[in-house]
């Protein structure tokens, strides 16, 4: 892993020692340091499948510097200490051996026993994530909850053309995952064609929209997701994409738009998956800090952070 500066550096520390920031929570990786079981930050500051609306590259500093808007304590105890591996050197690399990179990088955490959280960064690394973690446990059967606004499940045509609209392709090629397996929260229609959709469904992929989470509830649907997809899995994999929420509460993200998820419905889906005993790691994606407003998303997405490490205990 590749630690080219100290990720820490520039956090806000509290001003009252009696009132600690989340920030503080971080420890920077050492050698030799054990990761069994252990939260461990990794980020990915990558853009190169976002043509059109790059940013996403500074997702992971802007996430660390926002977790010094939250305190420790979540109401009933205090959060535990998070691995902070530092960011992968990614910016000089073409397309296929960034996400040759972070496929081993990922390969590496999960072999190690290491329950990760990875902040980027481009969506399309989640595919190659998710290979690192079928190379690590080839016959896990994993689960999947993505929350996005979109499928995610485009055609490519090699690894020289992974956007950010292909990791859930890539990750149903591998063994350890099925459709019957995914689940999808937060759609939005108008932003997924017709084609993709009905490749989805044929796949098995357990589609929940906008409009489901609105009429029934945030935490009434992701409990039946996961009732779906969990009945014959090992471990649980949970995806973020930013722009599932609504642009009124995150307007810096790759792909902004309206009619999306409210930052509480965020909240639940999130807090709700990470609930799941068997979750194994996450990540939280495509936050784009040019495009921000008075840190307003990156403030959401460390929330969306701490709400997983505060279901882990």
């Amino acid at each position: 892993m590749d630690t080219p500066h100290d990720p820490l550096a520039g956090l806000r520390p509290a001003a009252d020692s009696r009132d600690p920031r989340a920030s503080a929570l971080l420890r920077s990786f050492s050698p030799g340091m054990p990761l069994q079981d252990r939260p461990v930050l990794l980020g990915l500051p990558y853009d190169g499948g976002i043509p059109s609306r790059p940013g996403a590259r500074f997702g992971p500093k802007a996430l660390r510097e926002a977790l010094g808007a939250y305190g420790t304590f979540d109401g009933q105890r205090e959060l535990g200490e998070v691995v902070d591996m530092g960011d992968l050197t990614l910016a000089s690399m073409n397309g296929a051996r960034t996400h040759a990179r972070i496929e081993e990088a990922s390969r590496n955490l999960f072999t190690a026993g290491a329950r990760p959280i990875f902040i980027g960064g481009d969506h399309g690394l989640t595919g190659s994530l998710i290979r690192g973690l079928a190379a690590a446990r080839p016959s896990l059967r994993l689960a999947l909850v993505t929350i996005d606004a979109h499928l995610d499940v485009r055609e490519y045509d090699n690894e020289s053309s992974l956007s950010s609209g292909t990791p859930f392709r890539r990750a149903l090629e591998t063994p350890i995952l099925s459709g019957a397996r995914t689940a999808m929260l937060g759609i939005r229609y108008l932003a997924n064609s017709r084609y993709y959709v009905s490749w989805a469904r044929e796949q098995g992929i357990h589609l929940y929209t906008v409009e489901d989470i609105a009429e029934r509830g945030a935490v009434a649907v992701t409990r039946e997701a996961l009732s779906r997809i969990m009945k014959d899995a090992d471990a649980l994999y949970l995806s973020v994409d930013i722009d599932a929420a609504d642009a009124a509460v995150a307007p810096g993200v790759s792909a902004v738009g309206v009619g999306g998820l409210s930052s509480r419905e965020m909240i639940d889906v999130v807090r709700t998956v990470s609930a799941e005993p068997r979750l194994l790691g996450a990540d939280l994606m495509e936050l784009s800090p040019p495009h921000d407003e008075n840190a307003r998303t990156a403030r959401l997405t460390a929330r969306l952070l701490l709400e997983i490490l505060s279901a882990r205990g």
